[in-house]
Formats: C-alpha cells, sequence, structure tokens
C-alpha cells in the first residue's frame, strides 16, 4: 500500500522545514486512520497537534473563571527539590501513565488518580506542576473553593464543563482543596448541604468517566472530611508531609545553587532547624537572593 496524498505533503513540508504546514498535514493523516488498534494514539498527538505546545491547552471562554490552564514547559527543574516520598508519588504516576494507553487497548479502564493530603505549605500543587512537567502533558487546575463561591447552585453544571474539556485530553487534572464538595455526605437533600452533596455525586460520576489518558491529582488539608466513596475513586493516597531536617537544608541549597548568588550554609542550618513547610524554606531563600541582588545595586 502506498502512501496517501497527505502523507506525501507531510514527508514535503518537512524537508522544506515548513513546520506548520507539516502540523496540518499531520492532522489530516491521522484522520485518515479508522483502526481501532490506534484509536486511543491517534487522539492523544491530534489533540498535541492542533493545540501547539504539548503542555498547553487553549481555554475556551465558557470555562474561564471554572478551570485555569497553565503552560509548565518553563518549570524551573533544576531548583525544585523532590523528596524522598514524592520520588515514589511521582515514579508511580509515571508508570502507570506510561501502561495507562496499553491497557485502554486491552480495554482495561484504570484511572491514575492520586490523593495528596497534609498541612498547608507542603507543596502538593507545585508537584503537581512537576508531573505535568515531566510528562510533557498540559495542566489544568481547579480551585474548588473559589468554583463554590462564584458559582454556588450551579457547581454540579459547571463541574462537568470541566471534565467535559479535560476528557480524551492526555493532561494532569488538578482539584486543590477537593475537601471543600467531596464532604461526607449527611442526611437531608435541602439547602446548601444539600447542593454539596449533590456536586460530591457529580464529581464521583465524573472521575468515573475519564479515560486512562487523564492524571488526577486532587490535594486536601482535611482527608478525613472526605467522604468515603470519594476515597476510593483514589488508586494512591499519599500524605505530604514537612521535609525532615537534612531535606530542608538541601532543598534551600539547591534553589541558592541555581540561582547562583552568595549564601552562608549556617545560616541555613539556623533557619531549617526549626520545623518550616516547604513554602517557608523557599520563602526564606527568596529573601537570601533579594539580599544578595540588592548588595550588587
Amino acid at each position: 500500500m502506498g502512501m496517501t496524498e497527505n502523507q506525501l505533503r507531510l514527508i514535503r513540508a518537512l524537508a522544506e522545514n515548513r513546520i506548520q504546514d507539516a502540523k496540518k498535514c499531520a492532522i489530516a493523516c491521522c484522520a485518515e486512520d479508522n483502526t481501532k488498534k490506534n484509536e486511543s494514539i491517534v487522539r492523544r498527538y491530534k489533540a498535541l497537534l492542533e493545540n501547539g505546545s504539548p503542555t498547553f491547552l487553549e481555554l475556551p471562554s465558557n470555562l474561564v473563571g471554572c478551570l485555569l490552564m497553565e503552560d509548565v514547559s518553563g518549570f524551573r527543574e533544576s531548583r525544585y527539590y523532590l523528596g524522598i516520598k514524592e520520588k515514589e508519588i511521582f515514579d508511580n504516576i509515571e508508570r502507570l501513565y506510561h501502561v495507562g494507553m496499553k491497557l485502554q487497548e486491552l480495554g482495561i479502564l484504570h484511572l491514575n488518580s492520586t490523593l495528596l493530603y497534609g498541612e498547608p505549605g507542603t507543596g502538593k500543587t507545585m508537584f503537581g506542576k512537576y508531573v505535568a512537567y515531566k510528562l510533557q502533558v498540559p495542566f489544568a487546575y481547579v480551585n474548588f473553593s473559589n468554583l463554590i463561591d462564584s458559582y454556588m447552585g450551579n457547581t454540579s453544571k459547571n463541574l462537568r464543563k470541566v471534565f467535559d474539556f479535560c476528557k480524551g485530553k492526555p493532561c494532569v487534572l488538578m482539584l486543590d482543596e477537593i475537601d471543600c464538595i467531596g464532604l461526607k455526605r449527611a442526611g437531608g437533600s435541602e439547602g446548601s448541604s444539600g447542593e454539596l452533596a449533590r456536586t460530591s455525586i457529580s464529581l464521583m460520576q465524573e472521575l468515573d468517566m475519564l479515560t486512562n489518558e487523564q492524571i488526577v491529582i486532587a490535594a486536601t488539608n482535611r482527608k478525613d472530611r472526605l467522604d468515603p466513596a470519594l476515597l476510593r475513586r483514589f488508586s494512591q493516597k499519599q500524605e505530604l508531609t514537612i521535609f525532615p531536617e537534612e531535606e530542608r537544608e538541601a532543598m534551600a541549597c539547591k534553589f541558592l545553587d541555581d540561582v547562583g548568588v552568595h549564601y552562608n550554609k549556617e545560616e541555613i542550618r539556623s533557619f531549617v532547624i526549626e520545623k518550616k513547610t516547604q513554602a517557608d524554606v523557599i520563602q526564606f531563600a527568596t529573601q537570601i537572593v533579594i539580599r544578595e541582588i540588592s548588595k550588587a545595586v
């Protein structure tokens, strides 16, 4: 079987270094392949070609305020400290992401979902961005506290729009402050508590309809408040804690080494000897950068 016209045009465009034309031809080639075997792979790469950067998706106007798309292509991995526990969590997510497409071809649906819980400042959201960067997929961020404040009464409808947009697209879907709507359900169906219960059910239903291509990372400071049925939707549940002292020191040093400013290790040790969160450590390191730059101005 010879090459199709679109395949010939693709080769010609690449040979002549006409990248945008090559992308258009590649999309046309994807449309020509209607085999069941390649369906999921073709859909994935067609979505990437249509949306430009593999780490960014353009947000439709009807989702502004419900969903935030962030381009993570510029993520500073060189100054990001991955803790021992965080590396284990990432390895699990990465392994499932790479076998997910094969599972889908075999007709096995297995949601790549992780619940991160722990006190504020332990880097849950930043970890989600790191996952998206490493796997070269878009980062879609939902903060449920904002969603409910702005859309009370229509939360389920807006939640459905968010999931419909992300469905079928490889991405990290970050569900922050999930305890705002995923509360344990109690009796009664009226008022705000009834609305939250219905929204919690809607969330579980939407999670059930995602495919193996999506990576769901949910974050909460209050795992104890979550509905048991919602907890079962997450294949791994991991607590992120404050780093031990040696990791807090390594985190600060890595950040400052990458920035390239002078610092005193004893000053860092005297700070991290107290139990500080990851956010506190980065704030402290940033103040050192500001101080050293100010000296040179």
